[in-house]
């Protein structure tokens, strides 16, 4: 929203202006508001005439001209902010190139247009010392069966439904297939945008899968000292929610999702463990709960703040 657009939508909803005022980013002319955050936090959201009329201000449909608009104020909200803490190192996952790529590549823009954006990135966060690192496979056939394994083929399936509407696929096959060129074209803009940037920038061949030399060689250009964490065990059984109807088991610190995909487990701390391939925590707490944090991502089980807990016939 601009921010007379902010005051007035306020104005005519008082009953959520404090909600909205402490997850509200305020920019140089806009407010950003996360919508999923507004949405977990408030209940029975989306039945709601100020969070339906909240859903016309969505970005992600806009138009390019306001999409580019936003989004360099929001690249300049974040660089201001960057440069008041001098001691800390900030790493943005895929924010760079995979968002804008995304976006123009939907709306069947030009490569010289995306270009031309992502050169304006770049200018704005120079100050920032950036390093880009691209982690990269050499066949995007190679990646597409990485994805399928990691994140189970609906997830695909899901993306591809999900634009299928957009300009990009109107010419294109019917199926999950037209997601497949999608990425193929996504990989070829990568690598041309690459070779324009002038700043520090690495790449970094990935097929082998060897992450442990990826993450090393990684926190050496960053000169980060890896740290190691004790090999906690998560706890095992199957564990369900109420709520979704959905359960996962975890057995040797590997996870079967509900979607049937293995998943390591790799632990934080004793009660925390990342989930392999996706934003995602575990947290364990009390005697037999799991609550998620992170990040949720398409598939219903990884919503952010879901609860499941083990079954009580196993020990």
């Amino acid at each position: 929203m601009t921010k007379e657009e902010y005051r007035d939508f306020k104005k005519k909803y008082p009953e959520v202006a404090a909600l909205l005022d402490e997850v509200a980013e305020v920019r140089e002319t806009t407010v950003g508001i996360d919508q999923e955050t507004v949405g977990r936090r408030a209940q029975d959201a989306t039945e709601l005439a100020w969070y339906q009329e909240l859903l016309k201000y969505d970005a992600f449909p806009t138009s390019l001209d306001c999409y580019e608009f936003q989004a360099l104020e929001k690249w300049k909200a974040f660089v201001r902010n960057a440069a008041e803490d001098e001691d800390t190192i900030f790493i943005l996952d895929s924010s760079f190139f995979q968002y804008q790529i995304f976006t123009y590549l939907l709306k069947a823009a030009s490569y010289e247009r995306l270009e031309e954006f992502v050169s304006k990135i770049a200018e704005c966060i120079e100050p920032l010392n950036p390093l880009l690192i691209y982690l990269y496979r050499e066949h995007t056939e190679d990646s597409i069966a990485f994805m399928k394994e990691q994140r189970g083929e609906q997830d695909l399936v899901s993306t591809w439904e999900r634009d299928k509407g957009q300009p990009y696929y109107q010419s294109k096959q019917k199926d999950v297939t037209a997601f497949y060129d999608f990425l193929k074209d996504y990989a070829k803009s990568a690598e041309s945008l690459f070779e324009t940037l002038k700043f520090d920038k690495r790449k970094i061949e990935i097929s082998a899968n060897n992450w442990r030399a990826y993450e090393d060689e990684m926190l050496g250009l960053l000169e980060i000292p890896r740290v190691e964490v004790p090999a906690y065990k998560a706890k095992e059984g199957t564990f369900v929610s109420a709520e979704h109807g959905l359960s996962f088991a975890i057995k040797d610190n590997v996870m079967k999702d509900p979607e049937g995909v293995q998943r390591h487990l790799s632990p934080k701390s004793q009660d925390e463990f990342f989930v392999e391939g996706i934003p995602t925590i575990l947290k364990f707490f009390e005697e037999d709960s799991i609550r998620l944090l992170g990040q949720q991502i398409i598939p219903q089980w990884t919503e952010t703040g879901t609860v499941y807990t083990r079954e009580k016939n196993e020990e």
